[in-house]
């Protein structure tokens, strides 16, 4: 399975301490990249620098950038999933689904946003806009790591 086709988006990110946790989970996961777009305040200042020192020091590679579209021409998937809660995220995450299309090496996008109230109708129509099946919202955080977890603890090597 080509896990490198698997690419995970932060994206509209105010806080500098969410940056860092979540490019920790990122790395903790083995992903090559760690992708952040539209980082604004402390989280521009800060978390972007903290994000690419932790980035090099452990031979991956970060990508800032602007906005959605930049982040779409850039990467060129075949398939986006938009996370959002229930009832903005209106299908349930498969794992199954994204690990056969890893098989089929095509290029996944997973879209997480950073900050409340969350991602617009716009942002949303922009992929597939899906949910964790909790009996209430995780975070950005938890979602990430549910979502990552699942794929990984399914995938068949």
């Amino acid at each position: 399975m080509e896990m490198e086709n698997l690419n995970v988006v932060l994206y509209n990110v105010h806080s500098s301490q969410k940056i860092k946790e979540i490019t920790k989970l990122l790395i903790g996961f083995d992903l090559n990249s760690i992708i952040i777009a539209r980082a604004l305040g402390s989280a521009a200042q800060e978390g972007v620098p903290d994000a690419n020192k932790l980035a090099i020091k452990n031979d991956k590679n970060i990508l800032y950038l602007k906005d959605l579209p930049d982040v779409m021409d850039i990467i060129k998937p075949s398939k986006v999933y938009v996370f959002a809660p229930k009832p903005y995220g209106k299908n349930e995450f498969n794992p199954s689904e994204i690990i056969q299309e890893l098989k089929n090496n095509e290029k996944i996008l997973l879209i997480f946003g950073g900050s409340a109230p969350g991602l617009s109708k716009r942002e949303l129509d922009m992929g597939i806009p899906t949910y964790i099946n909790t009996p209430k919202d995780v975070g950005t955080t938890g979602t990430i790591a549910i979502a990552l977890y699942e794929i990984y603890s399914r995938q068949k090597i």
